[in-house]
């Protein structure tokens, strides 16, 4: 008996299939409310609130990363295949395969990279508020291991691509 998966919007946001759009909505939250007090805290009191960049910022990675990875998995990203669709079914695979081989080095990169810059600098304190810069980094390698295992799992070039997203396509 074949069970069908919900659609992605029935799914809880706060579940651990979507965690990566809970993370960037928090991350839009903490923008938006740190952006708001720096500007409070600018032209009401008279010491303004010195973090609030700093804050935002950081957030501002995680949401793009984080936002990146949902939307790997839901296929959101842009597609532009005019040309591929024009070659032989052969030439069409081989690309894809290739495509495959070399996002996946690519986020294994990603992941080496902001894993082994989170590592090097945990000893490297923010100005504003005095965190290590391996708290900046360490989100973001998470992130790339996120883009990695959902382009492991949603990527299929030995089969069919079917475009999840019409929408995307370019």
């Amino acid at each position: 008996m074949e069970t069908s998966r919900p659609p992605e919007e029935a799914i809880p946001l706060l579940s651990l299939r979507r965690a990566d759009e809970a993370i960037g909505v928090a991350a839009l939250l903490v923008i938006v409310i740190s952006i708001l007090w720096g500007v409070i805290s600018r032209y009401v009191f008279p010491q303004p609130a010195a973090w609030t960049y700093e804050l935002a910022i950081m957030a501002f990675a995680d949401l793009v990363f984080f936002g990146a990875v949902a939307g790997v998995r839901l296929g959101t990203h842009a597609a532009i295949d005019v040309l591929v669709a024009a070659f032989p079914e052969g030439w069409q695979k081989a690309v894809a395969w290739f495509n495959y081989v070399l996002l996946a080095l690519f986020f294994i990169a990603m992941t080496v990279l902001f894993g082994w810059q989170a590592w090097t600098s945990r000893h490297v304190h923010t100005i504003a508020l005095d965190l290590s810069r391996g708290l900046s980094y360490g989100p973001l390698a998470l992130a790339s291991a996120g883009m990695l295992f959902q382009h492991l799992i949603v990527e299929r070039p030995w089969t069919v691509r079917l475009h999840r997203n019409v929408e995307s396509l370019i």
